[in-house]
Protein backbone atom coordinates (compact mmCIF):
# COMPACT_ATOMS: atom_id res chain seq x y z
CA UNK A 1 0.00 0.00 0.00
CA UNK A 2 1.04 3.55 -1.14
CA UNK A 3 0.12 7.31 -0.37
CA UNK A 4 1.74 9.81 -0.51
CA UNK A 5 1.40 13.91 0.45
CA UNK A 6 2.67 17.42 0.54
CA UNK A 7 4.74 19.29 3.36
CA UNK A 8 7.64 21.50 3.23
CA UNK A 9 10.93 22.39 5.39
CA UNK A 10 12.49 25.67 5.72
CA UNK A 11 16.02 26.22 3.84
CA UNK A 12 17.16 29.93 4.68
CA UNK A 13 14.45 32.20 4.49
CA UNK A 14 12.36 30.34 2.03
CA UNK A 15 10.62 26.93 2.15
CA UNK A 16 10.94 24.03 -0.50
CA UNK A 17 8.01 21.72 -0.85
CA UNK A 18 8.75 18.12 0.43
CA UNK A 19 6.73 15.25 -0.52
CA UNK A 20 5.62 12.65 2.33
CA UNK A 21 5.82 9.11 1.19
CA UNK A 22 4.43 6.16 2.82
CA UNK A 23 4.98 2.57 2.18
CA UNK A 24 3.48 -0.47 3.59
CA UNK A 25 3.94 -3.83 3.58
CA UNK A 26 4.41 -7.41 4.76
CA UNK A 27 7.19 -8.36 6.95
CA UNK A 28 8.52 -7.73 10.58
CA UNK A 29 7.07 -4.59 12.07
CA UNK A 30 8.97 -1.33 12.05
CA UNK A 31 9.44 2.18 11.13
CA UNK A 32 11.82 3.51 9.12
CA UNK A 33 12.46 7.43 7.53
CA UNK A 34 14.73 7.95 4.88
CA UNK A 35 15.49 11.07 2.57
CA UNK A 36 17.80 12.50 4.39
CA UNK A 37 16.33 13.24 7.51
CA UNK A 38 17.55 14.51 10.40
CA UNK A 39 17.67 14.12 14.33
CA UNK A 40 13.82 15.58 15.25
CA UNK A 41 12.70 14.09 11.66
CA UNK A 42 13.65 10.93 13.06
CA UNK A 43 12.47 11.12 16.79
CA UNK A 44 8.97 11.60 15.19
CA UNK A 45 8.61 8.11 14.70
CA UNK A 46 7.69 7.56 18.35
CA UNK A 47 5.52 10.65 18.87
CA UNK A 48 3.45 9.85 15.76
CA UNK A 49 2.85 6.46 16.62
CA UNK A 50 1.87 7.62 20.23
CA UNK A 51 -0.44 10.10 18.86
CA UNK A 52 -1.90 7.89 16.30
CA UNK A 53 -2.82 5.49 18.86
CA UNK A 54 -4.19 8.16 21.90
CA UNK A 55 -6.18 9.46 18.66
CA UNK A 56 -8.49 6.44 18.08
CA UNK A 57 -6.30 5.09 15.54
CA UNK A 58 -5.05 1.67 15.05
CA UNK A 59 -1.43 1.29 14.46
CA UNK A 60 -0.79 -1.25 10.95
CA UNK A 61 1.40 -4.11 12.42
CA UNK A 62 3.49 -4.06 9.27
CA UNK A 63 6.66 -2.63 7.62
CA UNK A 64 6.23 1.02 7.58
CA UNK A 65 8.90 3.17 5.33
CA UNK A 66 8.52 6.42 4.55
CA UNK A 67 10.32 8.71 2.63
CA UNK A 68 11.18 12.33 1.95
CA UNK A 69 11.68 13.90 -1.46
CA UNK A 70 13.75 15.16 -2.73
CA UNK A 71 16.40 13.04 -1.32
CA UNK A 72 19.22 15.49 -1.55
CA UNK A 73 17.51 18.32 0.77
CA UNK A 74 18.18 17.88 4.32
CA UNK A 75 15.25 17.36 6.14
CA UNK A 76 14.52 18.73 10.14
CA UNK A 77 11.81 20.37 12.39
CA UNK A 78 9.22 18.35 13.71
CA UNK A 79 6.51 20.32 11.73
CA UNK A 80 6.61 16.91 9.53
CA UNK A 81 4.55 14.73 12.50
CA UNK A 82 1.27 15.96 10.89
CA UNK A 83 1.89 15.31 7.13
CA UNK A 84 3.85 11.50 8.33
CA UNK A 85 0.41 10.45 10.41
CA UNK A 86 -2.00 11.71 8.16
CA UNK A 87 -0.59 9.85 5.05
CA UNK A 88 -0.38 6.66 7.41
CA UNK A 89 -3.38 6.56 8.12
CA UNK A 90 -4.21 7.51 4.62
CA UNK A 91 -1.98 4.26 3.45
CA UNK A 92 -3.49 2.30 5.97
CA UNK A 93 -7.05 3.22 4.62
CA UNK A 94 -8.76 4.54 8.26
CA UNK A 95 -9.18 7.90 6.52
CA UNK A 96 -9.52 9.30 2.99
CA UNK A 97 -9.34 13.00 1.94
CA UNK A 98 -10.09 14.35 -1.27
CA UNK A 99 -7.45 15.34 -3.95
CA UNK A 100 -4.96 15.15 -0.67
CA UNK A 101 -2.54 16.44 -3.62
CA UNK A 102 -3.84 20.24 -3.19
CA UNK A 103 -3.24 20.22 0.70
CA UNK A 104 -0.13 21.23 2.34
CA UNK A 105 0.26 19.65 6.00
CA UNK A 106 2.46 20.67 8.86
CA UNK A 107 2.11 20.61 12.53
CA UNK A 108 3.98 18.90 15.84
CA UNK A 109 2.45 15.71 17.67
CA UNK A 110 1.98 15.63 21.48
CA UNK A 111 2.00 11.82 22.60
CA UNK A 112 -1.89 12.30 22.82
CA UNK A 113 -2.46 14.02 19.29
CA UNK A 114 -2.39 17.37 19.89
CA UNK A 115 -1.00 19.44 17.63
CA UNK A 116 1.37 22.06 18.71
CA UNK A 117 2.53 25.70 16.64
CA UNK A 118 5.83 25.32 14.70
CA UNK A 119 8.18 27.39 13.05
CA UNK A 120 7.96 28.70 9.36
CA UNK A 121 4.83 27.99 8.54
CA UNK A 122 4.17 31.58 6.72
CA UNK A 123 6.91 30.93 3.84
CA UNK A 124 5.83 27.16 4.41
CA UNK A 125 2.30 28.87 2.85
CA UNK A 126 4.03 31.15 0.24
CA UNK A 127 5.95 28.51 -1.25
CA UNK A 128 2.76 26.17 -1.31
CA UNK A 129 1.18 29.07 -2.90
CA UNK A 130 3.65 29.39 -5.44
CA UNK A 131 3.80 25.72 -6.44
CA UNK A 132 -0.20 25.78 -7.23
CA UNK A 133 -0.58 24.07 -3.59
CA UNK A 134 -3.85 26.14 -2.17
CA UNK A 135 -4.96 24.34 0.34
CA UNK A 136 -3.30 23.69 4.21
CA UNK A 137 -3.98 21.91 7.39
CA UNK A 138 -1.60 23.84 9.86
CA UNK A 139 -2.12 24.07 14.21
CA UNK A 140 -4.54 26.55 15.44
CA UNK A 141 -1.91 28.28 17.61
CA UNK A 142 -0.68 28.93 14.00
CA UNK A 143 -3.32 30.78 13.18
CA UNK A 144 -2.65 34.53 13.39
CA UNK A 145 0.67 34.80 10.71
CA UNK A 146 -2.08 33.48 7.98
CA UNK A 147 -3.71 36.71 7.89
CA UNK A 148 -0.66 37.44 5.39
CA UNK A 149 -1.27 34.82 2.87
CA UNK A 150 -4.22 35.28 0.56
CA UNK A 151 -6.24 32.75 -1.82
CA UNK A 152 -5.38 30.11 -0.08
CA UNK A 153 -7.82 27.50 2.27
CA UNK A 154 -6.33 27.51 5.43
CA UNK A 155 -8.25 24.56 8.18
CA UNK A 156 -6.86 24.98 11.83
CA UNK A 157 -6.82 21.72 13.95
CA UNK A 158 -5.92 21.30 17.52
CA UNK A 159 -5.71 17.66 17.72
CA UNK A 160 -5.27 14.82 15.52
CA UNK A 161 -8.66 13.12 15.66
CA UNK A 162 -10.07 15.64 13.80
CA UNK A 163 -8.12 15.17 10.96
CA UNK A 164 -11.21 12.31 10.06
CA UNK A 165 -13.85 15.04 9.19
CA UNK A 166 -11.67 17.19 6.89
CA UNK A 167 -13.31 16.63 3.97
CA UNK A 168 -16.72 18.76 5.66
CA UNK A 169 -14.20 21.71 7.76
CA UNK A 170 -14.33 24.71 5.38
CA UNK A 171 -11.12 26.35 5.51
CA UNK A 172 -11.02 29.66 7.68
CA UNK A 173 -9.01 32.12 8.82
CA UNK A 174 -8.46 33.92 12.85
CA UNK A 175 -7.32 37.67 12.87
CA UNK A 176 -4.37 38.36 14.80
CA UNK A 177 -5.43 39.15 18.87
CA UNK A 178 -1.91 39.98 20.34
CA UNK A 179 -2.35 42.81 23.11
CA UNK A 180 0.98 42.68 23.68
CA UNK A 181 1.51 44.53 20.05
CA UNK A 182 -0.94 47.46 21.73
CA UNK A 183 1.53 47.37 24.86
CA UNK A 184 5.20 48.02 22.72
CA UNK A 185 3.27 50.68 20.40
CA UNK A 186 2.66 52.69 23.23
CA UNK A 187 6.17 51.94 24.41
CA UNK A 188 7.07 54.00 21.38
CA UNK A 189 8.39 57.70 22.33
CA UNK A 190 7.47 60.34 19.97
CA UNK A 191 10.27 62.43 18.96
CA UNK A 192 8.38 65.83 20.26
CA UNK A 193 7.89 64.51 24.17
CA UNK A 194 11.53 64.45 24.48
CA UNK A 195 13.17 67.47 25.78
CA UNK A 196 15.89 69.43 24.01
CA UNK A 197 18.64 67.82 21.76
CA UNK A 198 17.40 70.24 18.83
CA UNK A 199 20.53 69.33 16.92
CA UNK A 200 20.21 65.43 17.59
CA UNK A 201 16.11 65.55 16.69
CA UNK A 202 17.93 67.27 13.24
CA UNK A 203 20.02 64.35 13.24
CA UNK A 204 17.27 61.63 13.53
CA UNK A 205 14.74 63.42 11.08
CA UNK A 206 17.50 63.26 8.70
CA UNK A 207 18.29 59.22 9.28
CA UNK A 208 14.86 58.83 8.79
CA UNK A 209 14.05 60.85 5.40
CA UNK A 210 17.07 59.59 3.88
CA UNK A 211 17.67 56.24 5.86
CA UNK A 212 21.10 56.73 6.96
CA UNK A 213 22.98 55.24 9.90
CA UNK A 214 23.52 57.51 13.05
CA UNK A 215 25.88 57.13 16.04
CA UNK A 216 24.76 59.11 19.36
CA UNK A 217 27.95 59.81 21.69
CA UNK A 218 26.42 61.49 24.84
CA UNK A 219 27.22 61.35 28.39
CA UNK A 220 24.31 58.66 30.75
CA UNK A 221 20.88 60.49 30.65
CA UNK A 222 20.82 62.84 28.25
CA UNK A 223 18.20 61.03 25.76
CA UNK A 224 20.27 58.44 23.23
CA UNK A 225 18.17 55.68 23.63
CA UNK A 226 14.61 57.64 23.28
CA UNK A 227 16.11 59.23 19.97
CA UNK A 228 16.99 56.06 19.08
CA UNK A 229 13.29 54.57 19.71
CA UNK A 230 11.73 57.67 18.49
CA UNK A 231 12.44 56.78 15.07
CA UNK A 232 9.97 53.81 14.42
CA UNK A 233 7.20 56.37 14.06
CA UNK A 234 9.21 58.61 11.99
CA UNK A 235 10.23 56.00 9.14
CA UNK A 236 7.82 55.45 6.56
CA UNK A 237 5.44 52.58 7.00
CA UNK A 238 6.24 48.71 5.59
CA UNK A 239 4.50 48.32 1.87
CA UNK A 240 2.73 44.61 1.63
CA UNK A 241 5.94 43.12 -0.39
CA UNK A 242 8.22 44.24 2.39
CA UNK A 243 5.56 42.99 5.48
CA UNK A 244 5.44 39.66 4.02
CA UNK A 245 9.46 39.03 3.71
CA UNK A 246 9.82 40.24 6.80
CA UNK A 247 7.19 38.43 8.67
CA UNK A 248 8.38 35.54 6.84
CA UNK A 249 12.04 35.90 8.88
CA UNK A 250 9.70 36.34 12.21
CA UNK A 251 8.01 33.39 11.50
CA UNK A 252 11.07 31.08 11.11
CA UNK A 253 12.45 32.69 14.23
CA UNK A 254 9.10 32.36 16.16
CA UNK A 255 9.27 35.69 16.89
CA UNK A 256 5.89 36.86 14.84
CA UNK A 257 4.22 38.59 18.16
CA UNK A 258 7.61 40.83 18.36
CA UNK A 259 6.65 42.41 15.03
CA UNK A 260 4.02 44.84 14.72
CA UNK A 261 1.63 44.11 11.96
CA UNK A 262 -1.39 45.81 12.28
CA UNK A 263 0.53 49.36 12.77
CA UNK A 264 2.95 47.89 9.52
CA UNK A 265 5.89 49.94 11.91
CA UNK A 266 9.37 48.77 10.48
CA UNK A 267 11.03 46.50 13.01
CA UNK A 268 13.33 47.94 15.69
CA UNK A 269 16.08 45.32 17.25
CA UNK A 270 18.04 45.90 20.12
CA UNK A 271 20.35 42.98 20.96
CA UNK A 272 22.35 42.64 24.30
CA UNK A 273 26.08 43.83 24.30
CA UNK A 274 26.82 40.07 24.75
CA UNK A 275 25.11 38.83 22.20
CA UNK A 276 27.92 36.04 20.01
CA UNK A 277 28.42 36.44 16.32
CA UNK A 278 26.17 33.96 15.65
CA UNK A 279 23.18 35.28 17.25
CA UNK A 280 23.94 38.61 15.51
CA UNK A 281 24.68 37.94 11.77
CA UNK A 282 22.94 34.02 12.44
CA UNK A 283 24.50 30.82 12.21
CA UNK A 284 24.14 27.41 13.66
CA UNK A 285 25.15 23.41 12.34
CA UNK A 286 21.73 24.23 10.19
CA UNK A 287 21.85 28.21 9.90
CA UNK A 288 19.17 30.31 11.41
CA UNK A 289 18.65 34.28 10.74
CA UNK A 290 20.61 36.36 13.22
CA UNK A 291 19.51 39.60 14.78
CA UNK A 292 20.80 41.45 11.78
CA UNK A 293 18.16 40.10 9.53
CA UNK A 294 15.10 39.86 11.96
CA UNK A 295 16.06 44.39 11.36
CA UNK A 296 15.64 43.82 7.58
CA UNK A 297 13.51 46.78 6.17
CA UNK A 298 14.30 47.89 9.80
CA UNK A 299 16.39 49.62 12.84
CA UNK A 300 19.13 47.48 14.14
CA UNK A 301 20.35 49.04 17.86
CA UNK A 302 23.12 48.72 19.28
CA UNK A 303 23.21 50.12 22.98
CA UNK A 304 26.28 50.98 24.47
CA UNK A 305 28.14 49.85 21.37
CA UNK A 306 31.92 49.75 23.11
CA UNK A 307 30.30 46.80 25.15
CA UNK A 308 30.29 44.66 21.86
CA UNK A 309 32.58 42.15 21.28
CA UNK A 310 35.27 43.63 18.39
CA UNK A 311 35.08 40.40 16.48
CA UNK A 312 31.24 40.67 16.43
CA UNK A 313 30.92 44.34 15.60
CA UNK A 314 33.28 43.39 12.66
CA UNK A 315 31.21 40.94 11.28
CA UNK A 316 28.45 44.35 10.77
CA UNK A 317 30.70 45.56 7.63
CA UNK A 318 29.45 42.71 4.44
CA UNK A 319 25.59 43.39 5.36
CA UNK A 320 26.22 47.13 6.05
CA UNK A 321 27.73 47.21 2.45
CA UNK A 322 25.80 44.65 0.42
CA UNK A 323 22.45 44.63 2.43
CA UNK A 324 22.91 40.59 3.00
CA UNK A 325 24.98 37.84 4.65
CA UNK A 326 26.34 34.92 3.19
CA UNK A 327 26.73 32.05 5.26
CA UNK A 328 28.43 29.18 4.29
CA UNK A 329 28.09 25.18 5.54
CA UNK A 330 29.81 22.26 3.99
CA UNK A 331 26.62 21.01 2.85
CA UNK A 332 25.34 24.80 1.54
CA UNK A 333 25.38 27.99 1.90
CA UNK A 334 22.87 30.14 2.73
CA UNK A 335 22.01 33.75 1.75
CA UNK A 336 20.10 36.21 4.74
CA UNK A 337 18.62 39.64 4.04
CA UNK A 338 20.23 42.17 6.27
CA UNK A 339 18.96 45.14 4.61
CA UNK A 340 18.72 47.44 8.21
CA UNK A 341 19.09 50.60 9.22
CA UNK A 342 22.58 50.98 11.78
CA UNK A 343 21.70 53.15 14.63
CA UNK A 344 23.77 53.22 17.42
CA UNK A 345 24.48 54.94 21.12
CA UNK A 346 27.72 55.03 23.01
CA UNK A 347 28.91 57.25 26.31
CA UNK A 348 32.61 59.47 25.66
CA UNK A 349 34.57 57.30 28.26
CA UNK A 350 33.61 54.43 30.31
CA UNK A 351 32.24 56.17 33.18
CA UNK A 352 30.20 58.50 30.95
CA UNK A 353 31.19 62.11 31.92
CA UNK A 354 34.25 62.84 29.06
CA UNK A 355 33.62 66.37 27.99
CA UNK A 356 31.82 68.03 30.71
CA UNK A 357 32.52 71.14 32.61
CA UNK A 358 31.88 69.93 36.23
CA UNK A 359 34.99 67.14 36.49
CA UNK A 360 32.58 64.67 36.95
CA UNK A 361 35.26 61.91 34.27
CA UNK A 362 37.19 60.06 36.59
CA UNK A 363 38.80 58.20 33.62
CA UNK A 364 42.56 58.97 32.73
CA UNK A 365 43.16 60.11 29.24
CA UNK A 366 44.64 56.30 28.80
CA UNK A 367 41.32 54.79 29.50
CA UNK A 368 39.27 57.34 27.21
CA UNK A 369 41.55 56.47 23.94
CA UNK A 370 41.46 52.54 24.80
CA UNK A 371 37.45 52.79 25.07
CA UNK A 372 37.05 55.38 22.12
CA UNK A 373 39.41 52.76 19.69
CA UNK A 374 36.94 49.82 20.50
CA UNK A 375 35.02 51.03 17.51
CA UNK A 376 36.98 50.36 15.10
CA UNK A 377 37.54 53.40 12.28
CA UNK A 378 36.07 51.00 9.13
CA UNK A 379 33.22 50.47 11.02
CA UNK A 380 32.73 54.36 12.04
CA UNK A 381 33.29 55.35 8.86
CA UNK A 382 29.81 53.18 7.40
CA UNK A 383 27.66 55.23 9.83
CA UNK A 384 26.43 58.51 7.78
CA UNK A 385 25.09 60.44 10.83
CA UNK A 386 27.62 60.92 14.48
CA UNK A 387 26.82 63.92 16.45
CA UNK A 388 27.99 64.53 19.98
CA UNK A 389 25.26 65.06 22.87
CA UNK A 390 25.58 66.93 26.10
CA UNK A 391 23.18 67.26 29.05
CA UNK A 392 20.18 68.71 29.43
CA UNK A 393 19.66 72.27 31.06
CA UNK A 394 17.40 73.00 33.54
CA UNK A 395 15.84 75.22 31.24
CA UNK A 396 15.17 72.48 28.76
CA UNK A 397 13.95 70.27 31.55
CA UNK A 398 11.37 72.23 32.59
CA UNK A 399 10.35 73.73 29.21
CA UNK A 400 7.41 72.44 27.56
CA UNK A 401 7.98 71.19 23.90
CA UNK A 402 5.86 73.08 21.39
CA UNK A 403 6.87 71.38 18.33
CA UNK A 404 4.36 69.03 16.99
CA UNK A 405 5.50 65.93 15.85
CA UNK A 406 3.40 66.15 12.13
CA UNK A 407 6.07 69.48 11.50
CA UNK A 408 8.89 66.36 11.33
CA UNK A 409 6.36 63.60 9.49
CA UNK A 410 5.59 66.42 7.04
CA UNK A 411 9.03 67.21 5.95
CA UNK A 412 10.14 63.21 5.57
CA UNK A 413 7.36 62.45 3.56
CA UNK A 414 8.05 65.09 1.03
CA UNK A 415 11.67 64.21 1.17
CA UNK A 416 10.76 60.36 0.73
CA UNK A 417 8.44 61.27 -2.36
CA UNK A 418 11.48 63.88 -3.70
CA UNK A 419 14.11 60.48 -3.51
CA UNK A 420 11.58 58.33 -5.03
CA UNK A 421 10.85 60.15 -7.70
CA UNK A 422 14.43 60.95 -8.53
CA UNK A 423 15.17 57.35 -8.75
CA UNK A 424 12.26 55.67 -10.20
CA UNK A 425 14.21 54.54 -13.37
CA UNK A 426 16.57 52.70 -10.54
CA UNK A 427 16.86 50.19 -8.46
CA UNK A 428 17.14 51.98 -5.51
CA UNK A 429 14.82 54.49 -3.24
CA UNK A 430 16.84 56.17 -0.55
CA UNK A 431 20.23 58.67 -0.67
CA UNK A 432 21.62 56.09 1.49
CA UNK A 433 21.72 54.04 -1.38
CA UNK A 434 23.65 56.28 -3.97
CA UNK A 435 26.83 54.30 -5.23
CA UNK A 436 30.08 56.61 -6.85
CA UNK A 437 28.20 56.12 -10.43
CA UNK A 438 25.33 58.12 -8.77
CA UNK A 439 26.75 60.76 -6.98
CA UNK A 440 27.73 63.27 -9.37
CA UNK A 441 24.44 62.65 -11.23
CA UNK A 442 22.43 63.27 -8.51
CA UNK A 443 24.40 65.08 -6.08
CA UNK A 444 25.07 68.62 -8.49
CA UNK A 445 26.42 71.69 -6.06
CA UNK A 446 26.49 75.18 -6.17
CA UNK A 447 29.81 77.08 -6.42
CA UNK A 448 29.63 77.88 -2.52
CA UNK A 449 29.08 73.95 -1.86
CA UNK A 450 31.95 72.50 -4.17
CA UNK A 451 34.60 74.67 -1.92
CA UNK A 452 33.30 73.72 1.39
CA UNK A 453 33.23 69.80 -0.08
CA UNK A 454 37.22 70.24 -1.34
CA UNK A 455 38.28 72.06 2.32
CA UNK A 456 35.94 69.21 4.10
CA UNK A 457 37.96 66.32 1.90
CA UNK A 458 41.27 67.88 2.86
CA UNK A 459 41.04 68.87 6.75
CA UNK A 460 38.92 66.31 7.57
CA UNK A 461 40.75 63.65 5.66
CA UNK A 462 37.91 62.16 3.96
CA UNK A 463 38.26 58.67 3.06
CA UNK A 464 36.45 58.32 -0.65
CA UNK A 465 33.93 56.41 1.53
CA UNK A 466 33.30 59.22 3.49
CA UNK A 467 33.20 60.97 0.76
CA UNK A 468 30.60 59.87 -1.07
CA UNK A 469 28.48 59.33 2.60
CA UNK A 470 28.74 62.94 3.27
CA UNK A 471 27.30 63.72 -0.09
CA UNK A 472 24.15 61.14 0.26
CA UNK A 473 23.98 62.99 3.59
CA UNK A 474 23.97 66.51 2.10
CA UNK A 475 21.65 65.51 -0.95
CA UNK A 476 18.89 64.75 2.14
CA UNK A 477 19.08 67.75 4.01
CA UNK A 478 18.64 69.17 0.52
CA UNK A 479 15.56 66.88 0.00
CA UNK A 480 14.31 68.46 3.41
CA UNK A 481 14.63 71.64 2.88
CA UNK A 482 13.28 71.66 -0.87
CA UNK A 483 16.34 72.49 -2.85
CA UNK A 484 16.73 70.76 -6.22
CA UNK A 485 21.02 71.68 -6.11
CA UNK A 486 22.96 70.74 -2.76
CA UNK A 487 23.45 74.40 -1.54
CA UNK A 488 26.30 75.87 0.94
CA UNK A 489 23.85 75.23 4.13
CA UNK A 490 23.15 71.91 3.20
CA UNK A 491 26.66 70.63 2.97
CA UNK A 492 27.55 72.65 6.07
CA UNK A 493 25.06 71.08 8.09
CA UNK A 494 25.90 67.80 6.74
CA UNK A 495 29.69 68.06 7.92
CA UNK A 496 28.29 68.89 11.18
CA UNK A 497 25.98 66.03 11.72
CA UNK A 498 28.91 63.71 10.00
CA UNK A 499 31.58 64.75 12.75
CA UNK A 500 32.07 65.25 16.11
CA UNK A 501 31.60 68.84 16.99
CA UNK A 502 35.67 69.37 17.80
CA UNK A 503 36.38 67.85 14.51
CA UNK A 504 33.43 70.13 12.94
CA UNK A 505 35.33 73.38 14.14
CA UNK A 506 38.68 72.49 12.05
CA UNK A 507 36.50 73.49 8.81
CA UNK A 508 34.20 76.08 10.69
Amino acid sequence: MYADLYSAVISGIRAEIVRVEIDISNGLPGFSIVGLAGKTVRESAKRVRSAVVNSGFHWPMKKITVNLAPGDVQKYGSHFDLAIAVCLLICSKQINIKNKSKYLFAGELTLNGDINRVKGILPMLLEAKNKGIKKAVIPLENAAECNLVQNTEITFLQNLKEIDNLNNIKGSKTKIKNNTLRLNRNKIPDINSIRGQKTAKKAVMIAAAGRHNLLLVGPPGCGKTMLAHSIVKLLPLLNKEELIEVASIYSIKDKLRDLDINNRYRPFVAPHHSITSAGLIGGGKIPVPGEISLAHKGVLFLDELPEFKNKVLSNLREPLENKKIKIVRQQASFIFPADFQLITAMNPCPCGYAGLDDNRCSCSERDIARYQKKLSGALKDRIDLQIELLPLKSDDIFKKNTEQQYNYLKKIEQAVLAQKDRYKDLNISYNSQLSIENIEKFCPLDSDAENILKQAVENLQLSMRGYIRLLRVARTTADLNKNKNIKSNDLLEAVNLRWYAEKSEMLL
